[in-house]
């Protein structure tokens, strides 16, 4: 395992241990991205921030695609965005 990957395990654990949240992502629409065949790496797939935090997350701070499903969520009054939709992001297969 790089040291990468390790760090954002053990970061994942602790939030997991000590409740403080991520923005209004979690790490299951990470994955939920990936399943649906999006090329999602990491947070910045949607977020600006590396790693946003629940305390300091602000809108502005994602990018066109986390607006885009904000939107969606805003729109469907849901509490989560639904990964399916980014097959609906707008521009060529880059930018999905």
């Amino acid at each position: 395992m790089t040291r990468g990957i390790r760090w954002l395990f053990g970061v994942l654990g602790f939030t997991l241990v000590t409740g403080v949240g991520l923005a209004e992502a979690t790490p299951q629409m990470l994955s939920e991205a990936k399943k649906e065949g999006m090329p999602a790496k990491n947070c910045q797939y949607c977020h600006s921030d590396a790693l946003p935090k629940k305390e300091t997350f602000k809108p502005e701070s994602l990018n066109d695609r986390g607006q885009f499903i904000l939107k969606d969520m805003k729109e469907r009054n849901a509490k989560t965005g639904d990964m399916g939709k980014l097959k609906d992001y707008p521009g060529g297969k880059e930018q999905k």
